[in-house]
């Protein structure tokens, strides 16, 4: 079997040619226009490189434009690696992950470009710049010619590596995540089974492509002959006039999108009616966020996916219904049941399996997990090891990091990260939990805490911050007293106009912690204005 992700797109190309494929920047491209920039980027990388094939790895630097998408397809399409890269990474993070991906070509568009100024390219790194990007197409195919055959993608096998996304981990430092074909297949085949996509189903691509929830959007699209519609960054904070014009029937996104249009006053009742499939991902779901985007897509499953980037995007789901199961005490939706050919399991501090419904680390088996960390067998060795579960025998399971149990329905619960539990005072704090008892007092989705501050190694106290509520900060406080015994409770008590995000969307306590630091000793009790 060929495992090249542009098959289908490829098949398409023939069978349907004038279907749309693309919709990016107010313009269309049809599958054989699409294909033919794809074709025409694999042949250059051919050309060029002589064999481009398995092992050539090729960096896209590029963010909603044709060239992000072409570039990734035609990459695929020469058998290569395709590695996305963020425009918004720091000089220091993309000179990070350009010397460990050593990558033979660099696909940039007009805002790559100007980010490659920041750096030094690397030698023997050959860029494709917009300008010739744009000389590839032949003439008789910009002009709508036809007849002009498309060659056929290059064959790959199940093992080799369709991507490399690169995540910061808890350390910050850029650490490239290997997916194989194979379990890119794995993934986007039961997403097709689960959804029945077809050629009419026209899907959102809200993420950037250097996050790997868009690895759902693109794929899924063009391995059903559907339509891809690309959300202007000029709209990811309110997409609603998007969803409604594009008249999508496929949203994904995380679920602060839901924060976001509720904010703003956009989530009206019935104003999505031609979604039938909205997809979360990335963070956790409140029930409450998913009640009110029900009502504004009557007409569409709520569906609650759960998943590390080591997982290919997304390996369990939990679809809304009035019976859906939440955590004790929370008002977050569980992350589900695993994909049927997915294991999920809860393991103590010594990687023990452990029965319902005890609290450990969630651990993650299948043929979706990644073959490792690029250039990197030490961690690959910590995160990917074999254990013996007492009904599947040994297997290799990733360790997610993630606290999680399950319950007497053989649903999951995630609980927050392992990283977010610290101990004030010898007791052990789970901030995430904190974060529940905040979201439900202030009836916002928008608050987070800290453990803070931190003196040789240990946390002294926390700081909670809230953004949009209308409860006072000294009532919260109160009923946090009422209910949390005293080594739980914020030491203060922070509004914030905007909670930062990072750049996928999920909070950023990494954020919320340096504005800690950066207040000056006199100012301690002040409100800190927003990042």
């Amino acid at each position: 079997m060929n495992f090249n992700p542009t098959m289908p797109f490829f098949r398409y190309s023939r069978t349907t040619p004038d279907n749309v494929a693309l919709f990016v920047n107010e313009k269309e491209y049809s599958y054989f226009e699409l294909g033919a920039y794809a074709s025409s980027v694999s042949a250059w990388l051919r050309n060029v490189f002589q064999d481009p094939g398995n092992g050539f790895k090729v960096a896209i630097l590029a963010s909603r434009s044709l060239e992000t998408y072409a570039g990734i397809l035609g990459t695929c399409w020469a058998g290569a690696t395709y590695i996305p890269i963020s425009i918004k990474a720091s000089a220091a993070s993309l000179k990070s992950v350009l010397e460990q991906t050593s990558p033979t070509a660099l696909i940039v568009d007009e805002n790559g470009v100007k980010k490659l100024s920041e750096i030094e390219i690397p030698a023997n790194c050959k860029v494709l710049y917009p300008d010739e990007f744009k000389a590839l197409l032949p003439n008789d195919v910009r002009q709508g010619n036809y007849a002009r055959e498309i060659s056929e993608p290059q064959s790959l096998s199940a093992d080799e590596i369709a991507y490399i996304i690169f995540t910061s981990g808890t350390t910050g430092v850029p650490k490239g995540v290997m997916i194989r074909t194979g379990s890119l297949y794995k993934f986007i085949g039961y997403m097709q089974t689960l959804y029945q996509i077809g050629s009419e189903d026209r899907i959102s691509n809200f993420s950037e492509v250097s996050f790997d929830f868009s690895v759902l959007d693109l794929w899924l699209t063009w391995f059903s002959g559907a339509s891809l519609h690309v959300v202007p960054s000029s709209q990811i904070m309110a997409p609603s006039r998007f969803i409604q014009q594009q008249k999508l029937t496929f949203w994904a996104s995380v679920p602060s999108a839901i924060t976001f249009l509720t904010r703003l006053g956009l989530l009206k009742e019935g104003c999505f009616p031609s979604l039938r499939v909205s997809y979360f991902c990335g963070e956790p779901l409140p029930f409450s966020s998913a009640k009110a985007w029900k009502k504004a897509a009557p007409n569409s499953v709520i569906d609650n996916h759960y998943g590390p980037t080591e997982a290919t995007v997304a390996c369990s789901m939990h679809r809304l219904s009035d019976n859906s199961f939440l955590a004790n005490g929370r008002d977050i939706i569980s992350i589900g049941k695993p994909y049927p050919e997915m294991r999920m399991a809860i393991v103590d501090d010594e990687k023990r399996f452990l029965s319902a419904p005890a609290k450990g680390e969630l651990v993650i088996a299948g043929p979706q997990l990644t073959s490792g960390y690029l250039e990197d067998e030490t961690l690959t060795s910590k995160r990917l090891k074999v254990l013996n579960h007492p009904l599947y025998g040994p297997m290799t399971w990733y360790l997610t990091g993630d606290l999680a149990f399950e319950d007497k329905n053989g649903e999951f619960h995630h609980l927050g990260r392992i990283d977010n539990q610290v101990k004030i005072l010898g007791h052990r704090v789970e901030l995430e939990e904190l974060d529940a008892q905040l979201r439900r007092i202030c009836g916002v989705d928008t608050v987070a805490t800290v453990a803070w501050p931190i003196k040789e190694g240990l946390a002294e106290g926390i700081v909670a911050f809230v953004s949009q509520s209308k409860v006072c900060l000294n009532k919260i406080q109160s009923i946090l007293r009422e209910n949390l015994p005293p080594w739980v409770l914020p030491r203060e008590i922070l509004s914030l106009e905007e909670i930062p995000l990072t750049a996928n969307g999920k909070i950023d306590r990494k954020a919320l912690v340096k504005l800690l630091s950066e207040r000056s000793p006199n100012s301690d009790k002040s409100e800190p204005s927003a990042p």
